[in-house]
């Protein structure tokens, strides 16, 4: 299976380019936004799902390694193929998909192309729990944060819990002590 491409992009269309490396044409399927910033000439490389199916085979490409991790989660979630969870992706950035989900903003992911209101209440079920934060290039909360949701992640805690959790918590930057006070916390609504 093709994981990885690095080339040459020969031609463009809107949901497709032509990548030559090796002095092979590959032909990708990406999102809107990929093929829009993306100019013939350009060099790129890209993360690449390999689908293969009784009468195809269809190479998917993706900028970052989060973005194909997320279109392989979709990819899990009932009555979603590739083409689809590619529009998705292609509709709006990873961390405002990935806000959705976990919010639970049913209303928001309905009005994303191809998405009804069933297929939006599946993606939060089939993904909710799944994502994890490091799905998200960037995070909101800062390095000391991260590590503080982590730890509390690992404790078997879910991340909304988590989430409102550290924003009640102090914050007075001695670990232990905001550790402690988040699972306190934690412990009272549980």
């Amino acid at each position: 299976m093709i994981g990885f491409l690095k080339g040459l992009v020969i031609s463009q269309a809107s949901d497709s380019l032509l990548l030559e490396t090796g002095g092979v044409g590959y032909e990708l399927h990406v999102t809107k936004n990929l093929s829009q910033t993306t100019q013939t000439g350009d060099r790129l490389s890209l993360w690449v799902h390999t689908c293969l199916r009784q009468d195809s085979l269809e190479l998917y490409g993706f900028s970052d390694f989060k973005e194909k991790s997320l279109f392989l989660s979709l990819l899990k979630v009932k009555g979603i193929g590739p083409k689809m969870a590619l529009k998705i992706l292609g509709s709006c950035s990873l961390e405002q998909f990935v806000l959705m989900i976990r919010e639970e903003n049913i209303k928001a992911l309905s009005a994303l192309p191809k998405i009804g209101k069933k297929t939006a209440q599946q993606i939060v079920l089939s993904l909710k729990e799944q994502i994890p934060d490091t799905v998200i290039g960037h995070s909101s909360k800062s390095p000391y944060e991260e590590q503080l949701f982590q730890t509390l992640e690992k404790l078997g805690f879910h991340s909304s819990e988590i989430r409102e959790a550290i924003g009640k918590t102090s914050l007075k930057r001695d670990f232990k002590t905001d550790l402690k006070e988040a699972l306190s916390l934690l412990k009272s609504v549980c």
